[in-house]
């Protein structure tokens, strides 16, 4: 399969990530299912695992168990896959993963980990990434676009939302990249259009990161989402 989409958990390797610290937590963090024991799982690493392998993970002496993997990107892994969970975090530890987005490759990557770390609520609702596996992205690039979905690699704006609210349409940066600020009127980068800046201070600031990953398109990419009312009906159908 190799790389199959420009988001998180869209490559082999990340699987790997995944299948290397169900490993280390000896309990399956990557798509769980109850047969999985995912509540098990859950209450496992709630009773102080995941900020257990957390510190291991961020300790400066950690190596993964693939040489080819980066520490950094782990934890990044392992942040996601325990937000998936609506595992709880540690603040620390949320702000750890925050200063590993230059680590990211894609500006869709960071912006998918920007936005959880701000959104994720911390409090046992599961994240929901905005990416797609292997399987859904070639089932719906072969289906091609629908009213709902653009046919490729992520759902809905790729960006990702709390399981108990409805997903974005654009794929914009919700935050300032170079302060945090969501507050305050947000102005977007004139090359990539995802990602935003309060001021063009913090653009400037930001530029020798965002510069490693911004690449110039015509659009903001915005996929429509339907009402609440549609989506579970839409969902169905996608499903057949």
């Amino acid at each position: 399969m190799g790389v199959w989409g420009r988001g998180l958990l869209q490559s082999d390797d990340d699987y790997e990530i995944a299948n290397d610290l169900s490993e280390m937590c000896q309990c399956k963090l990557l798509y769980p299912t109850i047969a999985d024991d995912r509540e098990g799982t859950i209450k496992k690493l709630n009773e102080g695992l995941v900020s257990q392998k957390f510190d291991k993970i961020l300790s400066s002496d950690f190596q993964p168990r693939s040489r080819h993997h980066r520490r950094e990107r782990v934890a990044i892994i392992f942040g996601m896959l325990a937000m998936e969970l609506g595992v709880i975090i540690e603040n620390r530890h949320l702000l750890a993963l925050q200063v590993l987005r230059p680590f990211l490759p894609t500006v869709e990557q960071q912006l998918q980990l920007v936005t959880a770390i701000e959104e994720y609520k911390n409090n046992g609702i599961p994240w929901e990434t905005g990416s797609k596996n292997f399987a859904d992205t070639q089932k719906y690039k072969a289906r091609g676009k629908s009213p709902f979905d653009l046919g490729d690699e992520f759902w809905f704006s790729g960006l990702g939302h709390s399981n108990d609210e409805h997903p974005a349409e654009a794929m914009v940066s919700k935050v300032c990249f170079g302060c945090g600020a969501n507050d305050v009127e947000l102005q977007k980068c004139n090359q990539c259009k995802m990602v935003r800046y309060c001021s063009k201070e913090c653009q400037r600031t930001d530029w020798p990161i965002h510069k490693t990953v911004c690449e110039a398109r015509e659009s903001t990419r915005v996929c429509p989402v339907p009402s609440p009312e549609v989506m579970a009906a839409y969902q169905q159908l996608m499903c057949e």
